[in-house]
């Protein structure tokens, strides 16, 4: 049985009226009758009993009508599934951020993406940066967002945004009273970082910004930037964070100070795998290049 002759059936037990049935199809009457009797015959059943007033359903024409409707509106319903996964309406979409890119840009996106998506089904974890993208190589997420600008084989990558560094310093440090530094200031500075497994790409762009001529003096790696500016304000060290999260995370008596002149920047990537035909990831990546 054709879904077309089906739906043909259907409409015709609904009017029992050839002419109104046409013309509800906007069909020819006798092509009409013509696919009617294609349907019997091949149910080798009689599905209508003909008469000048117009036409009354046998018992036979009775049990598929009644099977034949929500039939025909999952039929309907699957044929929209399939449309909307092809469009990017309806699926699946994994992603990550690193620890240090859950700012509010990024998770004000995904939740605007979910408001805006609801038939998406999308979840989200967190992790440093080399692990996010040692997952989304593996294939087991489909994008994330981390941290510096990201050129490994196989992977796009897009820098979608780019935030001030400023230095933290514990209390009372000699340079506490600077409103802004230096990048000769923090020469020969205990300092305090977080592991470069963590983060390679962007712990390499910080340290050749902020320490071009010679290597900082790491005292300490701590693995989250909350517990980086425990350490700072314990006195371990200083410390060079992305503005805002200083803002957020430092306690008062730890001083933050903004660089002189083009401070270095903290970039934000997204980035996901080269050619990957997920429908919903393109929606997805039209969406954030949409929010930049």
């Amino acid at each position: 049985m054709e879904l077309r002759r089906l739906k043909y059936f259907v409409v015709l037990a609904r009017h029992r009226h050839f002419g109104r049935a046409a013309a509800e199809l906007n069909i020819a009457q006798p092509g009409l009758s013509q696919q009617i009797k294609v349907l019997e015959q091949e149910l080798k059943v009689s599905l209508l009993d003909r008469t000048p007033q117009g036409v009354a359903l046998t018992p036979a024409g009775q049990a598929l009508r009644d099977g034949a409707e929500p039939l025909l509106t999952a039929a309907g319903e699957l044929a929209d599934r399939v449309r909307a996964v092809a469009d990017g309406r309806h699926g699946r979409l994994r992603l990550a951020y690193s620890r240090s890119g859950a700012d509010d840009r990024v998770t004000d996106l995904i939740r605007a993406f979910r408001k805006d998506h609801d038939d998406v089904s999308v979840s989200v974890t967190t992790g440093m940066s080399s692990w996010c993208l040692r997952r989304l190589a593996d294939g087991d997420l489909d994008a994330a967002f981390v941290r510096g600008v990201i050129r490994e084989p196989g992977i796009d990558a897009t820098v979608i945004a780019e935030e001030e560094a400023a230095v933290i310093m514990p209390p009372g440090h000699p340079l506490a009273d600077h409103d802004r530094l230096t990048r000769r200031d923090l020469r020969g500075l205990p300092v305090v970082l977080w592991p470069r497994e963590a983060g390679p790409v962007l712990y390499e762009e910080l340290l050749a910004d902020v320490w071009p001529d010679r290597p900082p003096h790491i005292v300490a790696e701590e693995p989250d930037f909350e517990q980086v500016v425990a350490s700072v304000a314990e006195g371990t060290g200083v410390s060079v964070m992305d503005l805002g999260r200083a803002r957020k995370l430092c306690p008062p008596e730890v001083t933050i100070h903004r660089f002189t002149g083009t401070p270095p920047r903290y970039p934000v990537s997204f980035a996901r795998r080269a050619e990957d035909p997920n429908p919903v990831l393109a929606r997805f990546a039209e969406y954030v290049r949409g929010a930049e």
